[in-house]
């Protein structure tokens, strides 16, 4: 992301250091309020005024927080409004790249005390970002604490709180963990096995938790936690792609891995041999469920944390992105009594979150539905899950059995891997049980060989089998910041895209999406039905491309073309089709 030059544009000449205070203190000695000046700007009306006021005076609570609170302003009309009012610049942080060392120039302590902190530094001025510039007292202060003349500056309050943590509090924990190694080598020797306060002491447990934190504010579906030979490097899987975001060094790892495993109850003596665990993070007024999982590497161990939001687990199918067309056959499709549903694609296409979505559509009083996972990753309310123990000899396989004693309407199998799985689920189907479940294939067509591949016979596939949902996660293109793109005629061509269309969209960045050009996914689908002419070639033994060709010929949207309709729509790009769906034909 390109950051913006905080000084551009700005004075070059100090002046009189003095003049400079007192003139910023005459700028924000306005006689009239905050509120009145509001409404002098036809902003706010007396009414919205005179109840801001009213719950002011009971709660102690600032008028901006109350305004934004009802709607009467947005939060970027307050800022720019604050700014004017205080005469102080506004300033985003997020477009602001800040010396580490310029930060450091206020303590953590102080700069949470006045909720703020420094920016930039030229000429003995230092710019200092804050929520509150109009309080003198926390300036002055600020002046004696750094030493330098103070220009404030207008932020966003979250974003002073994130850029505290980022630059002092993150900073401080890397240098103390950094200081206790030094002295642990220079010391007469550290003792082979694990100190019991190791991943235990203030500054590791505030590191991992503003990684944490931060990860999740931000989206990231995992962590990866990386050492290396000199270094280890933090990663976040953010919209399907992985983002390097902090790097420390291995004397700090060590204590960073060793506070991830003992929160996710690891042994954490144990070095090598992969280990699995489980933890909980609250954050934004909610919890959030972690796996984890730990593998030994020639650097040391490498460390995954899966973050596992439970409103994943509440996504409805209007929110998966799917056409009208393909929402409306899978809402019949599930309504049918007995059969087997699956849906394909690779690894992190979201086929456990589409599956999650259709138990939902089917959660009731009337039916008794159950899942067989491995691992659990969401529990829904109205479903039993149940959680594949290999080690103690609850396969799939073994589960299933036990379901079908258990009375289910209804069945999801996390995934059939193997032909004693798909076997069980079929004899299920043909019971009377409708099954819902997953398979690793490119295409939907590709499911039905990949049955006969595990050695079912034909005629159980053709009997059981009502449908294949094919999909892939494309990154969705920030509301923000797309731009239009003019397309040529062999552009259009390629897409079979109308003379009608002359423009799409793609990819340009801003900080919202930070710079990535990219906010959230959205999926892309091809549903294959289930009739008499794939019956008759699924008998026959053809190939996945007949089945396709029969497929597209009976109506079926393949997987590219769909992606190239939300492409129309101004969805997704270009780009982000032709990357999901390389290696597929149509």
């Amino acid at each position: 992301m390109n950051k913006i030059p905080l000084w551009t544009n700005r004075r070059k000449k100090t002046g009189d250091y003095e003049g400079f205070r007192d003139k910023w203190k005459q700028q924000i000695s306005h006689e009239e309020g905050f509120g009145q000046y509001l409404l002098s700007r036809q902003k706010i009306d007396l009414g919205q005024l005179s109840r801001a006021l009213g719950e002011q005076k009971e709660t102690g609570a600032r008028l901006g927080e109350i305004l934004v609170r009802h709607k009467a302003l947005t939060l970027e009309q307050l800022l720019l409004e604050l700014g004017g009012y205080l005469g102080v610049t506004k300033v985003d942080l997020t477009q602001v790249d800040i010396d580490p060392k310029v930060a450091s120039l206020l303590s953590e302590q102080a700069a949470c005390r006045y909720g703020a902190i420094p920016v930039g530094l030229k000429d003995r001025i230092l710019q200092v970002a804050m929520f509150d510039p109009g309080n003198h007292h926390y300036v002055e202060n600020i002046r004696i604490l750094t030493g330098f003349e103070v220009e404030p500056l207008l932020a966003d309050e979250a974003q002073v709180v994130t850029a505290i943590k980022k630059y002092l509090t993150v900073e401080k924990s890397i240098a103390e963990l950094s200081g206790q190694d030094e002295q642990e080598c220079k010391g007469i020797g550290r003792i082979n096995t694990l100190d019991s306060e190791e991943g235990n002491d203030a500054p590791t447990i505030q590191l991992v938790d503003f990684l944490l934190r931060d990860a999740i504010m931000l989206g990231a579906s995992d962590i990866h936690w990386e050492p290396g030979e000199t270094v280890m490097r933090v990663r976040y899987r953010i919209d399907g792609r992985l983002e390097t975001k902090r790097s420390f060094p291995l004397g700090v790892a060590r204590n960073v891995l060793a506070r991830i495993k003992i929160m996710s109850g690891m042994d954490v003596a144990e070095r090598r041999l992969p280990q699995d665990g489980r933890s909980s993070f609250f954050v934004g007024g909610k919890t959030i469920d972690l796996r984890i999982s730990s593998l030994p590497t020639v650097h040391g161990e490498k460390i995954v944390i899966r973050i596992l939001d439970q409103d994943t687990a509440q996504r409805s199918l209007q929110s998966l992105g799917m056409s009208r067309g393909v929402e409306q056959s899978i809402q019949r499709l599930i309504k049918e009594p007995h059969g087997i549903i699956l849906v394909v694609g690779p690894t992190g296409s979201g086929k456990t979150t589409t599956l999650y979505a259709l138990l939902r559509e089917l959660v009731s009083e009337q039916l008794n539905l159950v899942s067989i996972e491995d691992p659990v990753e969401y529990q829904l309310p109205g479903v039993v899950s149940v959680q594949v123990q290999p080690k103690i000899g609850l396969t799939f396989a073994q589960g299933l059995r036990s379901i079908l004693r258990q009375d289910p309407d209804v069945i999801m199998i996390g995934e059939i891997r193997d032909e004693e799985t798909a076997r069980i689920a079929i004899a299920a189907a043909l019971t009377g049980h409708l099954v819902l479940s997953t398979l690793h294939t490119n295409t939907a067509a590709e499911a039905f060989t990949r049955l006969l591949d595990m050695g079912i016979e034909p005629y159980l596939v053709a009997a059981v089998l009502r449908g294949v949902l094919s999909q892939r996660l494309v990154r969705r293109l920030c509301e923000q910041c797309k731009e239009p793109w003019h397309l040529d005629p062999l552009e259009k061509d390629a897409m079979d895209l109308p003379e009608s269309v002359r423009q799409v969209f793609r990819a340009k960045g801003c900080p919202k999406c930070r710079g990535t050009g990219y906010s959230g996914r959205i999926g892309i689908h091809e549903l294959l039905l289930y009739h008499q002419d794939i019956k008759d070639l699924v008998l026959e033994g053809q190939s996945s491309g007949a089945i396709e060709e029969k497929a597209i010929a009976k109506g079926m949207i393949p997987l590219r073309r769909d992606g190239y309709n939300k492409v129309r729509q101004g969805l997704t790009s270009l780009e982000e089709i032709w990357y999901s769906t390389s290696g597929i034909m149509r």
